[in-house]
């Protein structure tokens, strides 16, 4: 994934609640899925709207 114009590993911990964010092994964020079926950020360091989709969409890849 290219964040902030580098490339970083990015790994998501399914958590009871929201799944955490790590990039190269660095927490960075918390984001959980919505009622109305987006993603959102619950806390952490603030990522932008596009990074939180994709990740999302990674997450929702695995289940399909």
């Amino acid at each position: 994934m290219v964040y902030a114009e580098n490339s970083v590993n990015c790994k998501v911990v399914m958590e009871n609640e929201f799944y955490d964010v790590y990039f190269d092994g660095r927490w960075m964020a918390a984001i959980a899925h919505t009622d109305e079926w987006t993603w959102i950020q619950a806390s952490g360091v603030p990522l932008p709207e596009n990074i939180i989709e994709e990740i999302g969409a990674r997450i929702e890849s695995e289940y399909k």
